[in-house]
């Protein structure tokens, strides 16, 4: 068995040996092959026309020779182009960025301003790169509200652009500007240079930025309030305001304004140069020259049932490029105000405020009384005011009365006061108690007031005010003759504008509208024609919006006649949609017209049929921000205000 697998290993071993023998016999005959085609292919190539081999010694020689001469002339090749590249970098360096500054600038100058006091800025620049510069510029920027007096050098142009030109290495220069801000007192702001240059090895330009930041901190203006430390309701307050310019140069357009506390009544004035805005009056001061001063004197008094500390507060200043009030001076004063010896209150509506009021409004007045002193107070009046208000101005008691507001022939009084124009007087004749009125004794009056329904005036009168006085002879045993009077409350129109909705067959003139039966007849169709008008006499509005919905039996055929906007209809909501955007206060009347179909059903047989449902106008009162809306109720077949179809509306049956 043993001998078996010998003889068998021996026999695989010997089968190796000679696939091994083979394998290497047949690699020596593939050479053999190969050296043999590479020689036929040598051949080929070199052997002459007459078919013998060349030298291949001297051949070897020359080739030697001509691969020297191409590496070469290749590298003398790239040396030249390296060297041209080189220079072409050094001399335009399209892709390298300048390093380092070439262009420095400063602000020299006060980072805390003086308001109207002349100011120096020295603007310095230096060329601090390596290499001079081609050209520079620069461009410098001040706060609006700064006014120049004199540039040293002048700029190159109106917009404070200087331009340098070329600088040499370490060039340097000095730009000086003089002038005065006339800004808001506290206001932070910031002078801005924009220096642009370009080196003198460069083909692009560079910029630079440098910013100095300011803060308004003082005044050459001084303020100052007098008035008397302690009032009493009813007493004249005299205010006082100076002004004084200590600056070395005039300041010019000055304006001053007064804010005075809630329940102080200025006194009426006709000065051209003073006018009031809200709890704001304004002087017109014009130019204050310097060391020089100027004084604004007022008066009024604080309205009945005011007391405790009240504060004035006083500004001057210029109205600035931006149309906003820019302040360089602030007042204030504080006042202490007693508690009077009678309090009036006045109530409109329920309310005391100032508001919009529409036309035909009624107006309920509770005019409230009561003696706050310790003794008694006799011989007292009241008195009520209704005084019309122009747009000029809120205090207007001093101009004439040139329409009424109310409609007095529909007071209702139950007090028994007696009327002079608009004014509405009591006495003890009409209420007893005020001959004498005990400490802590009081009483309301009522009465009711129509405004006017119909406003046919100039569009200068935008509301009136209302307001209620009180004299009083005596407080105890002393002679006072003190007059106390409430606030007044302001009461602006809110536009007039209405809206009218008709549906007419025929014209006002008879010209033929509609078409079809008239009266209509059930499941016949009859055209009608629908009117909207839009009339105002006062105020702009817009935002204007007229819709309705047209009823089942209602079909849409189409606008006949639109003065302005644009009428649309939307088929699926079925809704007839005016709209424009506004309206102007010279414009008193716009319209649009349109047409529909009736075909009436049973349903609508002997009776009036639906042509319209309810008409709703929606706008926006411009001079009040206030909307405003308007309905109307829906339209029918009975058309009184047609003279050709009038007692024709009810639908008959066929």
């Amino acid at each position: 068995m043993e001998k078996k697998q010998r003889r068998r290993q021996e026999k695989q071993e010997k089968n190796l040996q000679q696939a091994e023998d083979s394998k290497i016999k047949l690699k020596e005959v593939e050479a053999g092959k190969r050296s043999q085609d590479v020689e036929e292919s040598l051949t080929a190539i070199f052997k002459d026309e007459q078919g013998e081999m060349p030298d291949l010694k001297i051949l070897e020689k020359h080739r030697s020779s001509r691969l020297l001469f191409f590496f070469l002339g290749a590298a003398s090749f790239f040396l030249v182009l390296l060297i041209a590249t080189w220079t072409g970098f050094t001399i335009f360096k399209p892709f390298k960025g300048f390093q380092g500054q070439g262009l420095q600038i400063t602000i020299d100058g006060p980072e805390r301003v003086a308001l109207g006091q002349e100011t120096t800025y020295f603007i310095n620049w230096q060329n601090i790169s390596s290499d001079p510069l081609a050209t520079a510029d620069l461009k410098v920027s001040f706060p609006t509200d700064f006014s120049i007096v004199s540039t040293e050098p002048e700029p190159t142009d109106d917009n404070l652009n200087w331009k340098i030109g070329s600088v040499a290495f370490g060039g340097r220069g000095t730009i000086m500007v003089k002038g005065v801000f006339t800004g808001a007192l506290g206001t932070e702001t910031a002078i801005q240079v924009v220096g642009s240059y370009r080196p003198a090895s460069f083909n692009s330009d560079f910029e630079t930025l440098t910013t100095k930041q300011l803060v308004y901190a003082d005044t050459v203006l001084e303020g100052s309030i007098e008035a008397p430390a302690k009032s009493l309701p009813g007493d004249k307050v005299k205010i006082a305001y100076k002004i004084i310019n200590h600056g070395f140069t005039a300041v010019t357009g000055l304006e001053a304004r007064l804010t005075i506390p809630e329940g102080f009544v200025l006194e009426p004035t006709t000065t051209s140069d003073i006018f009031e805005e809200g709890r704001m009056a304004h002087f017109k001061l014009g130019d204050l020259e310097a060391n020089a001063s100027t004084t604004v004197y007022m008066a009024g008094t604080f309205a009945a049932g005011v007391s405790g500390s009240q504060n004035f507060h006083t500004e001057t200043g210029k109205i600035g490029s931006d149309g906003e009030f820019k302040p360089a001076q602030k007042s204030d004063l504080a006042v202490m105000v007693l508690s009077g010896d009678l309090s009036l209150n006045l109530v409109v509506n329920g309310s005391e405020a100032s508001r919009s009021i529409g036309l035909g409004e009624l107006l309920h007045v509770t005019l409230g009384y009561e003696n706050t002193a310790i003794e008694d107070v006799r011989d007292v009046t009241l008195k009520f005011f209704v005084e019309p208000v122009y747009s000029s101005s809120v205090q207007m008691a001093a101009k004439p009365v040139p329409v009424k507001v109310v409609e007095w022939s529909n007071l209702e009084d139950s007090s028994s006061s007696t009327r002079s124009e608009n004014t509405l007087t009591w006495t003890d004749k009409q209420i007893g108690v005020l001959k004498r009125l005990g400490p802590g004794q009081d009483g309301t009056l009522d009465f009711s007031l129509p405004v006017t329904s119909v406003f046919a005036t100039s569009t200068d009168i935008i509301g009136f005010q209302l307001l209620a006085e009180a004299n009083m002879v005596w407080v105890g045993e002393t002679k006072v003759d003190r007059t106390i009077r409430t606030a007044p409350m302001l009461f602006r129109f809110k536009t007039d504008a209405d809206l009218t909705s008709e549906a007419r067959y025929y014209s006002e003139e008879g010209i033929q509208f509609g078409s079809g039966p008239l009266p209509p007849v059930v499941d016949q169709t009859t055209t009608y024609r629908i009117l909207w008008t839009i009339d105002k006499t006062f105020h702009e509005i817009k935002n204007v919006k007229v819709s309705a919905v047209l009823p089942k039996q209602v079909t849409w055929v189409g606008v006949k006649d639109v003065s302005a906007g644009e009428v649309m209809y939307d088929q699926k909501n079925k809704t007839v949609t005016w709209t424009l955007n506004r309206m102007p206060s010279d414009i008193g009347e716009v319209n649009a017209d349109f047409n529909i179909q009736l075909t009436p059903s049973q349903f609508d047989a002997n009776r009036f049929a639906d042509l319209l449902s309810e008409v709703r106008m929606e706008a926006k009162d411009v001079e009040l921000d206030d909307v405003i809306v308007r309905t109307k109720p829906g339209l029918t077949t009975d058309l009184q205000n047609d003279e050709g179809a009038k007692s024709k509306g009810v639908v008959r049956k066929p």
